[in-house]
């Protein structure tokens, strides 16, 4: 939920006027579709819909699969336990971004 408030609101800040949101967060996307958001993100949550009921937006599942950039990008985030932001694709997902742009599959195989 943390994340889905940041990413609204830098589409604010960037004066985004469409969006389309994808989520391998199943919970996230039934949350934020039912609009019943734990007590603690109600502030957030009120300003992060303010923004989305101004612009088309939508939400959606898919699997972490589908995204390999997003899930090697989340897993980072979790390891250094902070936010990053980059101008470019960082160095870590490059493997992944070039994958993805020629059509090959990801598996999560270790």
């Amino acid at each position: 939920m943390a994340a889905f408030m940041v990413g609204v609101n830098m589409a604010c800040e960037l004066g985004v006027d469409k969006i389309w949101i994808e989520s391998d967060s199943a919970a996230l996307v039934t949350t934020v579709l039912s609009r019943k958001v734990p007590w603690y993100f109600l502030q957030r949550w009120w300003s992060a819909m303010a923004f989305l009921d101004s612009i088309q937006w939508r939400i959606t599942h898919c699997y972490r699969e589908a995204n390999a950039a997003a899930d090697a990008l989340a897993n980072n985030a979790a390891k250094q336990k902070s936010l990053g932001f980059w101008d470019n694709p960082p160095p870590f997902i490059a493997a992944a971004v070039s994958n993805d742009a020629h059509g090959r599959p990801y598996c999560r195989f270790p």
